[in-house]
């Protein structure tokens, strides 16, 4: 359909896009950049969020505030447009981030010059996992967090990768070594973790690009905030069975731990027979932002669905910022300052290692006794 309006459009003597038309050149300019930054967030504020959610097992005006102030974004880029970049290309990098708004980073990952940075707040994961955990109130994950970030400051100076990491500061860390390191540790053998390459990124535009020009029904929806806006029609089926086709890559890239996604992939094909639709903005002739209402695809079934519209946003600009630029002050961690870090928490420091002061009251500095040996990830 798109190809199709593409080729009437340069017959057409007033030479004015057709929508269709306008929605494919709108991704092809994705492509054309050589940087990107990519912003995910629930829309429209708490109170929406938590009259849909309100009602699913658990789910606190808390969680809707920092819902709505959540947003995950992904900056990446490369020496030539990104259309044309290559798995191998060693000038590919990105940055991947879990943040409040103004706020210090949840997660922060960053690869630049083959180089990867880290950052991670350990204290909001361990209030998290506590409160989505499978024994909730029953975990000393945070109290023992706090014990753990206090002895970090009695670390010795040539540890100093590992008290950054343990502050949520920047480390940086060569993944040869620590896949080395990974195969040691992993019952699989496997060692591997996914990194976001060019070309996988590339597939998953391609399925975006496709769901919504091949299968979609668009017309125009007028303009707002200095764009054009585009309402597309699309059938819900469809649109999945494609997603879950364009999450095969990422899937391979897993291996053994692709759980998560062969669970996302089996809700996809859980997507009612209906037709939903999706808010297309375009500025300046590139796709800047998409906004759709994930309620649309809930079939009634799950008691813990949306019982209200529930808009997510996809914001595109282009470049990358700082974002894309090695960090400053990052320390390199090495998998022998983990190894000494645990000695000596186990023994040799004055935080009293696993003695009856310490955080840890096992052999083990990273195992809490007296919290649940489930996964307090599991299931979320």
């Amino acid at each position: 359909m798109a190809l199709v309006a593409a080729g009437s459009t340069a017959c057409d003597p007033s030479n004015k896009l057709s929508t269709a038309a306008k929605v494919k050149q709108a991704f092809d300019k994705l492509g054309e950049q050589k940087s990107l930054t990519t912003e995910i967030g629930f829309d429209g504020g708490a109170e929406k969020i938590f009259a849909a959610m309100k009602d699913a097992d658990d789910f606190t005006r808390q969680d809707a505030d920092m819902l709505a102030a959540m947003r995950l974004t992904y900056a990446f880029g490369a020496d030539k447009p990104l259309k044309d970049a290559k798995a191998d290309d060693k000038a590919f990098t990105y940055d991947v981030r879990l943040a409040r708004k103004d706020t210090k980073p949840v997660f922060e990952a960053r690869q630049v010059d083959g180089k990867s940075y880290i950052r991670l707040d350990l204290k909001a994961v361990a209030g998290f996992a506590e409160k989505h955990g499978k024994d909730k109130g029953k975990s000393r994950g945070p109290q023992a967090m706090e014990k753990l970030l206090k002895q970090a400051d009695e670390l010795p100076p040539s540890l100093a990768s590992v008290k950054n990491a343990l502050k949520g500061d920047w480390i940086s860390i060569d993944p040869k070594s620590f896949e080395e390191f990974a195969k040691s540790m992993d019952k699989s053998g496997s060692g591997k973790s996914p990194a976001p390459d060019p070309e996988t990124q590339k597939k998953a535009f391609e399925v975006l690009q496709r769901a919504l020009t091949d299968n979609a029904q668009v017309k125009d929806a007028g303009k707002k905030d200095g764009a054009d806006h585009v309402t597309a029609t699309l059938p819900a089926k469809k649109i999945a069975k494609d997603f879950a086709e364009g999450l095969k890559p990422l899937k391979d890239k897993l291996g053994d731990k692709a759980g998560k996604l062969d669970k996302l992939t089996r809700d996809l094909d859980k997507a009612p027979d209906k037709d939903v639709t999706v808010d297309l903005a375009i500025k300046d002739g590139m796709l800047a932002g998409m906004t759709f209402d994930i309620a649309q695809f809930d079939d009634g079934k799950d008691k813990d669905g949306p019982k209200g519209p529930l808009p997510v946003s996809i914001g595109f600009k282009k470049g990358g910022g700082d974002n894309l630029k090695v960090p400053s002050g990052a320390q390199e961690l090495k998998p022998q300052d983990l190894m000494g870090a645990a000695m000596f928490a186990m023994g040799g420091g004055r935080a009293g290692g696993a003695g009856a002061d310490g955080p840890f009251k096992s052999a083990d500095p990273f195992k809490d006794d007296s919290a649940s040996t489930d996964d307090p990830f599991k299931g979320i």
